[in-house]
Parts: structure tokens; C-alpha cells; sequence
């Protein structure tokens, strides 16, 4: 798989610019604007279960489970991940705070009198065996010591002794000890802090077990509040979406599935095990977990760079020099960090008193492919918002098709607690009266016309079928729901049509080796996508159809293209050579078919001495625009005795007498001069020479 291999190279940092691909590979920061282009939508990995009966409930429930590129953590663990071991975007509450930030530390901040650095503090460590140790090795080098003011002379800190310690490695730095103060004595401050915590009740629970499960510090929870405040539906201006703001590409590369029914990155239990992986790999990458909340930040590429580029790998050393590290990420760590260390210590912060949010739970019903939440929600005696909210992952407001082959297992619904049994018996009873239904990988170029004609069904069935939305694009390799096929009804016999016309450039390609087809543009279709389906290289596809390489394509238009008889083209639709009537332009049948569809007929007139193009158009009532266009001249430019010029009459009609004109031609004929011989297309010819800059008329003011 030559392109793994270098995706892996690249993660892995063989060549100088690998450190350069990784910080844009894998960032999560937000300081960092990226947005990676998606590879079309994998497909669902779940096995079908055997074919079962329609209207019989399904025997094994599908599950979405999460297939993870194991070579692409590997790298990003720089070894062996943990599993290989054991088998051998912004809320309110935290736009607020990054408002209070830019307060609290402006960028580049140096050590004020106001600071008390780590070795001025008294140490929080007791000398219980115990109690959890701080990391201290490794400080920054202290400034020089000054006297605070005499207005903060009588500050104190030892309150920070009695503080209980997280699962988290702790230093006291000063960015740490002010968010600390801030969440404690600002009422700023504490506004946000309660009610960032107050959502946390809604999931933390499940990040604590899935933490605990890995073996990860629980503390670790305090990062999706930071990333998300408990949104699992939040999305950045750069992409990032759900509880833990994944990238899509990172998402991807850690088993979330995101295509037009599914994005798993809003699914707290499916990004929640991604994320724990994702900090697990860091972690084993960097030995630390102050650089790996670091690297989940900027990204680990970026992370693995700055340690080189300074030649040290203590978080807090990196962070106090100067151009090392974003100045979100400076902030990141701490903050988290602070984050832990008050939810150790609710009293001492104030925040004893905080009521949780109720857990999102809830009861979970298996449902066939293809059912819309409304459905599910009538079953259940619950609105339709109750289950979306439930199930923010499905976009499409409607269960997807899982599955390989023609079966689509049930997918795994969140309802309402204590509403599942009702659900559950609701939905049999509808399911008996359902048509059956099978999951169809849309190929390339494929419209939903195509299908439907395919499926003896409408486009809107389809449509509905679906919940497709208006305007959206259903693109090759997209997977959707369409009426099973019946092997037993007879084939329609099928209907002669007139084979479309293709207009192809006048160039000429010969490959002997090689087949002609076409290839009918869709919506959104670019020409590297339509050259790598058709096998051939961009620059080919551009040549072949006198193509500009930075212009869209447009819907409608057909492309040929030469592809090697063994081509695989069984995921796009083309039409072959046959099928088609092929039409270069330029020639006698490129003009009868311009004719044809306009309903004119191209005739050339003789001009005579001091005519123009506008009095010849006068002469046979075609407007001089397309006198112009036709002829690529200017419409008072005089013509010289002789000259040729094109027309386009009504194909009903002549033109004015006078032998100017050789009238009555057939319909697919050139019209000929009075004086010409047989009938020959005439081109219109090189363009004139431009005047002379000093003969253009002056400009108008």
C-alpha cells in the first residue's frame, strides 16, 4: 500500500519535511487554522448478519465499532501503543474565559512583582508517603528575585499546602497559581468555573470509566471540559467537532466514522474511547503528560519540532521561552491542570454547592437501517428533540445502513430512560409493514435518477428515503438505502433511445493500447477526482477535452478519456464509444448539429466593398452582437470586397436576394457563396491585427 507507507514515512519524521506534515497531520489546536481534505467516506465495517425475513426482528444488533488505523497510533505513539502492550469550538462559558485570558496573560507576559515563581512558593507536598508527589524536576531557570509591592507584600499562599492533589502531575507555576486565583477570588472567575462544572455532570461519568478502562488518569476528564465545555455538537471555525474536538482526519484515524448519515465525533461514548487512545498515544510518545496535553493541543508533529528545535523536553521550560510555544497551548496546560486541581477541591473553591447536570442517559433500542427518529420517537412516546438529542451523531435524522452486502443490521438508538420496551415493541409492529431494503454504494457519477430508474422507484423515494436534504449532493461512494431488488420480477425490455451527441475537440488521439469512453460531469465533480476514477493522469484528462486547469467543471459536461483496457471501472459511470455519437468540432456535422439544436442555418455571405457586420446583420435581422461573436470583429470595422462572413438565418427562412447568398441549402449542408464551388465548412480565420494604441480614440472620462 504505497500511499500508507507514506502517510507513515511522513508521520515518523524520516525526511526533513515529516515534522512539517505532522504538525498539519494530526493538530488539534485551534491557535493553528487547517482544514485537511476529507478521502471519500470508508465504508461501514460492521459484518452482516444471515439475511433475515422481512418483518423479522433482527437476530444480532449491529454495533458501530471503532476501527482505528493501528499503524497510523503506532506512529504517532512512537512505538508500540498500549493496546499492543496489553496483548503482548467554544461555548459561552469558554469564550468568556479566553476573554478573561487575554486579561489575565497577555501574550508574551515576562515575569511581573506580582508573580511568585514556583521556588518563591511555599511546597504543597505533605510528608504523608501517601499523598500524590508533584513532578519538580527540571524547572525553568528562576528570575532574578524582586520585592513585591508594598500593596501585595502581605499576600499569602500558603493555602495551597492544604490543597489535595489530582491524578495529574503538578508544578506550581505561576500561569497555574493565577488561574487557581482566578477561579477562586474572580467572580469572573467563578461564574465559569461553576458552570463548566455544572455541565460536566452530564458526561463525566462516562469519560471517567472509558479513562479508568485504559488505565489513563480520571483527571483527564477536565480536557473535554476545556475542549468542548460538555458539548459533544460543538464545531470550531476550523473543523474541530464534538466532545473532544477532533480533527476530521484525526478522527478518522482513530475509527470515527464521519460521512453523510454518521459523524461519531459527537458520539460522547465513541469519541470519548478515541480520545483516551489519542492522549494514551501521546503520552508513550512524549513520557509526559504535560507535553501531551501540549501535543493535543498544537499537534504532536508541532509538539516533536519545538522539543528539537529548543533541545528540551520540560513542558514548563518550553513555555517560558521566548517564540516556543502557541500562546494558547502555554495556557492549555495549566488551565487543565487548574481544572483538576479545583475539582479536588470543591470546598476550598466555593463550588461545594455546584448541582451536576443530570447524566445523559438513556435506554438503547435496535432499529432497522434506514428508520427516521421521528419513527423511533413515536414508538417511544417521546418528542423527535428528546431521541436527536440522544443520538447527536446521526445526521440524517434516521438510522444509517450498516452492513456489507446486501443486508443492513440494526443500528444501536438511544431513548428516553424507562421508554425502551415501548420503543422497542412499537417499532416490530412497523417493521412487518416495511418494505425491504438494502445498502447501495452510489458510484461515481451516478445520479439519483440513474438509481431510481434502476430501482423501478422515484427520485423522491429516494429522497425521502434517505432524508436527503435540499441542495445536497449525493457524490460517488456515498452509501444510502434503496428498495431491495427482485430477483424474480422480469427485465423491462428496454426502449431504443437516440445515442446522445458528444462534442469532442478536433485533435485527434490514437492509443492502440487504450480504450475511448465518457464520462458525464456532475455537481461538485473536479478533475482530479474524475481523472483518478478513469485511471488516467490529471494532465491527460486537461489534454484530451482542452481543458483549463483551474476553471470548474461544469454539470452536464462530457469528458473523453483514453484508459487502459484493464481499467476497473466498475465504481464510475461511463459510457463507451459505442453508445455515443461522437462530434469534433470544427467539422460539416459539428455545424449541422449547431443547427439542429438552434434552429438555424449557418450560411457565409460575400461581403461587398465598405459593408459591416452590422449592415450585413441588418440586411438578414440577426442582432449585431452575434454578428460579432459569430465572427470575432468588431461591428463598424469595414469590410474589404469579396470577404466572407458568417450568418445564421431561420432554418425556415433566406436571406435577402441579390446572388449575395446561395439560398435553399438542406438541412446538415453548408450554405456556399454565389461564386464558391462544392460545399465546405469555412473557418472563421486568424483574428485581425490589433490597431495601433495611437489610432484608438481617446478614452472617455
Amino acid at each position: 500500500m504505497p500511499r500508507r507507507t507514506s502517510v507513515l514515512r511522513a508521520l515518523l519524521g524520516v525526511t526533513s519535511l515529516g515534522v512539517i506534515a505532522l504538525s498539519a497531520f494530526a493538530g488539534e489546536a485551534r491557535a493553528q487554522s487547517r482544514a485537511p481534505v476529507p478521502p471519500p467516506p470508508a465504508p461501514y465495517h460492521a459484518k452482516a448478519p444471515p439475511t433475515a425475513k422481512p418483518g423479522a426482528p433482527p437476530t444480532k444488533p449491529a454495533t458501530r465499532p471503532r476501527t482505528p488505523d493501528t499503524g497510523a497510533r503506532r506512529a504517532i505513539a512512537g512505538g508500540s501503543t498500549a493496546d499492543d502492550v496489553s496483548l503482548g469550538a467554544e461555548t459561552a462559558e469558554l469564550r468568556a474565559l479566553h476573554d478573561a485570558e487575554r486579561e489575565l496573560f497577555p501574550p508574551a507576559m515576562p515575569a511581573g512583582p506580582r508573580d511568585r515563581w514556583p521556588s518563591e512558593l511555599p511546597s504543597p507536598l505533605s510528608a504523608a508517603e501517601a499523598r500524590p508527589r508533584v513532578h519538580a524536576s527540571g524547572l525553568p531557570p528562576s528570575p532574578v528575585k524582586s520585592e513585591p509591592p508594598a500593596s501585595e507584600s502581605g499576600k499569602d499562599m500558603t493555602w495551597l499546602e492544604s490543597l489535595a492533589m489530582p491524578d495529574l502531575p503538578v508544578r506550581w507555576d505561576a500561569r497555574l497559581v493565577r488561574y487557581l486565583e482566578f477561579f477562586k477570588d474572580d467572580p469572573r472567575g467563578r461564574a465559569t468555573f461553576a458552570h463548566l462544572f455544572k455541565r460536566s455532570g452530564r458526561y463525566r461519568e462516562v469519560v471517567r470509566r472509558a479513562l479508568k478502562k485504559k488505565g489513563l488518569p480520571e483527571d483527564l476528564v477536565w480536557v473535554a471540559m476545556m475542549e468542548s465545555g460538555f458539548d459533544p455538537v460543538i464545531r470550531s471555525p476550523v473543523g474541530a467537532t464534538g466532545l473532544w474536538q477532533f480533527m476530521p482526519e484525526t478522527g478518522r484515524l482513530y475509527g470515527l466514522t464521519q460521512d453523510r448519515w454518521v459523524d461519531q465525533r459527537m458520539n460522547a461514548q465513541a469519541a470519548t474511547d478515541a480520545a483516551a487512545d489519542f492522549l494514551n498515544d501521546l503520552h508513550r510518545r512524549f513520557g509526559s503528560w504535560e507535553l501531551a496535553l501540549a501535543a493535543y493541543n498544537m499537534g504532536y508533529g508541532g509538539m516533536q519540532s519545538v522539543v528539537r528545535r529548543y533541545n528540551t523536553n520540560d513542558f514548563w521550560a518550553l513555555e517560558a521561552l521566548e517564540g516556543s510555544l502557541p500562546w494558547e497551548t502555554s495556557l492549555y496546560v495549566p488551565k487543565i491542570l487548574a481544572a483538576a486541581v479545583v475539582s479536588r477541591n470543591l470546598s476550598t473553591f466555593g463550588f461545594a454547592d455546584v448541582a451536576l447536570d443530570a447524566a445523559v442517559e438513556g435506554d438503547e433500542v435496535h432499529v432497522p437501517a434506514g428508520t427516521p427518529l421521528a419513527a423511533v420517537a413515536s414508538s417511544a412516546g417521546c418528542t423527535t428533540k428528546e431521541v436527536e438529542q440522544l443520538n447527536p451523531e446521526l445526521r440524517a435524522s434516521r438510522t444509517p445502513p450498516t452492513g456489507e452486502g446486501d443486508a443492513s443490521p440494526a443500528y444501536t438508538v438511544k431513548v428516553p430512560s424507562g421508554k425502551g420496551s415501548a420503543a422497542a415493541a412499537g417499532l416490530a409492529k412497523t417493521r412487518k409493514d416495511q418494505a425491504a431494503l438494502e445498502r447501495y454504494v452510489v458510484r461515481f457519477g451516478e445520479s439519483l435518477d440513474q438509481i431510481a430508474a434502476a430501482r423501478k422507484v422515484t427520485a423522491a423515494k429516494l429522497i425521502e428515503l434517505n432524508g436527503i436534504g435540499p441542495g445536497e449532493v449525493v457524490r460517488g461512494g456515498t452509501v444510502i438505502l434503496v428498495p431491495k431488488a427482485d430477483a424474480s420480477a422480469p427485465e423491462p425490455t428496454p426502449v431504443p433511445a437516440p445515442k446522445p451527441t458528444v462534442i469532442v475537440p478536433a485533435d485527434v488521439f490514437v492509443y492502440p493500447d487504450r480504450k475511448r469512453v465518457f464520462y458525464r460531469v456532475l455537481v461538485g465533480d473536479t478533475m482530479k477526482e474524475i481523472a483518478a476514477q478513469l485511471s488516467s493522469p490529471v494532465d491527460d484528462v486537461r489534454r484530451w477535452n482542452n481543458l483549463d486547469p483551474v476553471a470548474r467543471l461544469i454539470e452536464g459536461m462530457t469528458l473523453q478519456a483514453f484508459v487502459p483496457h484493464a481499467a476497473d471501472l466498475s465504481r464510475v459511470v461511463v459510457m463507451q464509444e459505442s453508445d455515443v455519437r461522437v462530434v469534433a468540432i470544427g467539422s460539416d456535422e459539428f455545424f449541422a448539429y449547431l443547427e439542429q439544436q438552434r434552429g438555424q442555418r449557418r450560411i457565409t455571405v460575400t461581403a461587398k466593398a465598405g459593408d459591416t457586420l452590422e449592415s450585413i446583420g441588418k440586411r438578414y435581422q440577426v442582432p449585431v452582437r452575434t454578428m460579432e461573436r459569430i465572427n470575432r470583429r468588431g461591428r463598424s470595422e469595414a469590410l474589404r470586397g469579396g470577404e466572407t462572413v458568417v450568418v445564421y438565418v431561420p432554418a425556415a427562412g433566406g436571406g435577402e436576394g441579390g446572388g449575395a447568398v446561395a439560398r435553399g441549402a438542406s438541412h446538415g449542408a453548408l450554405a456556399s457563396t454565389a461564386t464558391s464551388g462544392p460545399s465546405v465548412p469555412t473557418p472563421n480565420g486568424p483574428l485581425p491585427t490589433p490597431p495601433s494604441p495611437n489610432l484608438l480614440p481617446p478614452a472617455v472620462p
